[in-house]
This record gives structure tokens, sequence and C-alpha cells, in this order.
């Protein structure tokens, strides 16, 4: 991993519970690149905009709040502003490697 400048983007992500759809926008650090799967070390270090379809309440903006400060590694085209589609199991820690980690 070698060291990127450091600046400030915005990620999107979305999840979508059975009761609806979630999408947040978080502004978030650039820390690292990592040129295997081309993709940027970002911490999240605000939460910006919150957007929901039908009640999503599986998704709390708690919940979302709880992510600032976390760790991720985003694909380089997440830095165009695409909005990347996650699984619940990314909040809900239902994975065997993190989707969102501490700083190491």
């Amino acid at each position: 991993m070698t060291n990127a400048q450091t600046k400030l983007v915005e990620l999107h992500f979305a999840w979508s519970p059975p009761s609806g759809q979630v999408q947040a926008t978080y502004r978030a650090e650039m820390l690292a690149y990592q040129a295997v799967g081309d993709r940027y070390v970002c911490r999240l270090v605000e939460l910006l905009v919150v957007e929901r379809t039908g009640s999503s309440a599986e998704v709390s903006d708690e919940t979302l709040r709880g992510l600032i400060g976390k760790c991720v590694r985003a694909p380089a085209e997440a830095l165009d502003g695409i909005v990347l589609p996650l699984k619940l199991a990314t909040l809900t820690g239902g994975l065997a490697r993190p989707y969102f980690f501490n700083a190491e």
C-alpha cells in the first residue's frame, strides 16, 4: 500500500432492505491507494445525506452515523460518484472480512 495525497471525497452507498432502499453519502478522507484491486482506503468523516424510499426501518440513522470514523476500501470508480450497492451484512457484521473497519 502506498500513501495517497490526503484529500476529501464523497462516497455514496446504497442498501436495499426488504422494506425499501437507503442511500447514504459520506465525506471521506483518502488515506492510501492499493494497486491490487485498484482501490483506495478511505476514512468516513461526515454523513452528508441520507435518502430513503419505503420505510427502510432495518437501517437506522444511528447505524449510518455509527460508520463515521470507520475505514472502507473503495474501488477507484467510487471516486467518480457512482453509488456502491452493498449487502445489509456490511452493516450487521455478517461478513468474514468486514467492509467497514477500524484504521490499522
